[in-house]
């Protein structure tokens, strides 16, 4: 037993830098996913045990063994509506947050750290805007009026996230179609350099001596010149 484990430390503390980085990503995105089916696992079974007590749908009274406080249970049936909010917005709040790190995480893959933190908290705003119409549903609220409120936050969030969102949509283009290849020399924008990275917010070009970072959605909306190298 004691071999075998020397062997698995032997093993893991050999291995490269970057696989033990995308071993812990992977393992982060792992626990991110069970965290998630939890908190909404735990919301299910808390949701069913308060109509359960209640003798709400599909339970049709209080339990037998809860008959002999039937009056107070029936006293407290007002603010079952707000229990009933409470678990939807704590249980909710926290899948969120799981979703949001592991977004985060793969976001990495493709961003420096200040993107993915940008992109974070988009999901994050979209996602509690997502929460709050399932809250406000448990107060029967009109479906008119739940489609103002989202829009109207829609139309917050879309002002608010414009240019980022250009820049990061501009960017998942770029990393698709590939118009260039890393150590192509080109010009953008009145810019050139070799192209060094490719990141969702900025394409990067080594200028010699000095990095030059230009808006993804910079280089999507401008004319593009780009070196091709002679092949004898």
């Amino acid at each position: 037993m004691l071999f075998t484990v020397y062997l698995t430390y032997l093993s893991v503390s050999c291995m490269h830098p970057d696989i033990v980085k995308v071993e812990e990503k992977l393992r982060s995105i792992r626990r991110g996913g069970y965290k998630v089916i939890l908190y909404l696992t735990t919301l299910i079974l808390s949701l069913s045990i308060v109509n359960y007590i209640f003798g709400e749908a599909p339970f049709a009274e209080v339990p037998v063994f809860l008959q002999p406080y039937r009056e107070s249970i029936m006293l407290m049936r007002p603010l079952l509506i707000y229990v009933r909010a409470a678990l939807i917005f704590i249980f909710g709040y926290l899948a969120l947050n799981s979703i949001c790190t592991i977004i985060y995480i793969y976001a990495l893959r493709v961003a420096d750290r200040n993107t993915a933190a940008t992109i974070k908290s988009l999901a994050r705003i979209s996602g509690i805007a997502i929460l709050l119409g399932l809250v406000g549903s448990v107060f029967n609220v009109s479906p008119a009026a739940a489609l103002t409120i989202g829009s109207f936050g829609g139309m917050i969030v879309g002002f608010a996230f414009q240019t980022t969102m250009t820049h990061v949509i501009a960017g998942v283009f770029l990393l698709i179609t590939r118009p260039f290849s890393y150590g192509d020399t080109i010009t953008v924008a009145g810019q050139t350099g070799v192209v060094k990275e490719i990141r969702l917010m900025h394409l990067i070009l080594d200028a010699g001596g000095e990095e030059i970072l230009i808006p993804s959605g910079t280089v999507v909306t401008k004319i593009l010149r780009r070196k091709i190298s002679q092949q004898n």
